[in-house]
């Protein structure tokens, strides 16, 4: 596949995420979208839909053995692949990030490690890879998501919040996008321990797979409707004059990715597996990055333009970094 193919393939999918997330502005400019409304919206997809996406992805399919088997080992490979790239961009980060002014240096650290897996990262995989018989796409994005939510709530609440007593094993284990893997792995493994041939694995009522799906399909608008929403509020002008954002901003959006497909590539992982890895590795800042500032009294100001301002650049930088990957996988 030629990059030029790659690319527009790529831009194709980003632009319809941009459509949504337009309409998401729209909707803050006319009243029609509020903070409360959206922060429903929030819980909806984090508590609900993420969980149904990743669900659906392990159960729709029920793999023969030794494809099975295959598949496994590359989920075992992304999940390897997102915790060795997160423990490499927080020593990146507290290596360069050491400004005496602590909210500021806090907010850097967080928002260069933590993309948006969910709400960008995991809609695109599905976008981009995903067919009416497969779902690999969303499959790998699920267990990397399950990865990036495990250092969130580890190593992302320690340090913003300056104190290791906040880490809570309790929200790790509940957290919903690792819950979801947990089921949806007892679904997905369940040929190696249910029935043989084709009646192998736990097949679950139509019923029940159409209102998956239909959760599942809801994870493209609500979350680009979302991002809108706080780009509507954010104060783009100041966002792009804030200079010392650049540097968070150049190792989120080109520096890590690329740098994850290189090593990726060298080490010749292929595939889907490659492009989930840096479809995740790739996206802007997440919306956690103001979330975990205000929850903590940091600086929510630089959170927002750092979450605003990448998410408007992610428009150019992922269908040059994506398409590279497709090119190459």
């Amino acid at each position: 596949m030629d990059f030029l193919h790659s690319f527009l393939a790529v831009a194709e999918k980003v632009g319809l995420l941009f459509i949504l997330i337009a309409v998401g502005f729209f909707c803050q400019k006319k009243k029609l979208l509020t903070e409360e409304t959206n922060k429903c919206l929030a819980d909806i997809v984090m508590y609900f839909v993420t969980p149904c996406v990743i669900v659906n992805a392990f159960s729709a399919t029920l793999y023969a053995k030794e494809e099975l088997y295959d598949i496994l080992k590359n989920i075992g490979l992304v999940a390897i692949i997102a915790a060795v790239m997160h423990v490499v961009m927080i020593a990146v980060v507290c290596l360069i990030f050491r400004n005496k002014e602590e909210n500021r240096r806090r907010v850097m650290r967080f928002a260069a490690v933590f993309s948006n897996a969910g709400f960008i990262a995991l809609p695109l995989a599905q976008a981009l890879i995903d067919t009416p018989t497969s779902h690999e796409g969303a499959l790998y994005a699920a267990v990397y998501l399950a990865v990036f939510n495990i250092v969130l709530w580890t190593w992302g609440l320690m340090d913003m919040s300056g104190d290791r007593k906040t880490m809570s094993f309790r929200k790790i284990l509940l957290n919903p996008g690792v819950v979801g893997v947990v089921v949806g792995m007892i679904f997905f493994t369940s040929p190696l321990y249910i029935g043989s041939g084709e009646t192998a694995g736990i097949h679950l009522p139509s019923v029940l797979t159409d209102a998956l799906s239909a959760m599942s399909a809801l994870n493209l608008p609500l979350p680009m409707f979302m991002v809108g929403f706080y780009l509507a509020k954010a104060d783009l002008k100041a966002a792009f004059c804030d200079i010392g954002s650049y540097l968070c901003l150049v190792l989120r959006l080109i520096i890590f990715p690329l740098l994850l497909l290189g090593a990726l590539y060298l080490f010749g992982a292929r595939g889907n597996v490659l492009i989930v890895s840096v479809i995740g590795a790739s996206a802007p800042v997440g919306a956690t990055a103001t979330i975990f500032a205000a929850k903590f009294n940091r600086d929510t100001e630089l959170s927002v333009r750092l979450v605003s301002l990448s998410t408007v650049l992610s428009l150019f930088t992922m269908p040059i970094i994506i398409g590279i990957t497709q090119m190459i996988a």
